[in-house]
């Protein structure tokens, strides 16, 4: 029995030492990113997202956005050899914007004077070597800048 108890505890410290390490791993590599973007004034929204990804679940993510901004979203995964269906859905239901690979970046200008719903929706369509990948997602913005002729 002792050893059943010791056995799980260890098997449950390997999980939250993976977890950790490959959600570390997709916030460094979405850093390279992001770190240049804040550099040429792009204005962070709260923190990076970080979750994991199941195989052939979706994970979906409501953003609130308004036409006095332009959008990046900068999404990584832990691992080069993750494959996932990146796509963005407007208000209206539709899908502008999708990719497939590790790591992608949509840049949005929304036109509603209001604030509304997109999401971002991310399904793993296959792992570096398991049925799971960790991502990092960071939302940045700018001011838009009007011009008049």
């Amino acid at each position: 029995m002792k050893s059943m108890v010791i056995g799980a505890v260890l098997c449950l410290c390997s999980v939250a030492f993976s977890t950790e390490q490959g959600k570390e791993r997709a916030l460094t590599r979405l850093s390279a990113t992001t770190d240049m973007l804040i550099s040429i004034g792009e204005e962070m929204m709260g923190e990076p997202m970080t979750g994991m990804l199941l195989l052939e679940d979706t994970v979906s993510i409501d953003l609130s956005l308004n036409s006095a901004y332009t959008y990046q979203f900068i999404m990584w995964t832990e691992s080069a050899f993750n494959y996932v269906d990146f796509w963005l859905t407007n208000p209206n239901g539709e899908t502008p914007q999708g990719d497939y690979s590790d790591h992608t970046t949509f840049s949005v200008m929304p036109f509603s004077e209001e604030p509304r719903i997109w999401k971002l929706h991310m399904e793993l369509l296959e792992g570096a070597s398991s049925d799971t990948a960790y991502y990092a997602v960071a939302v940045l913005r700018r001011e838009r800048e009007s011009h008049l002729l």
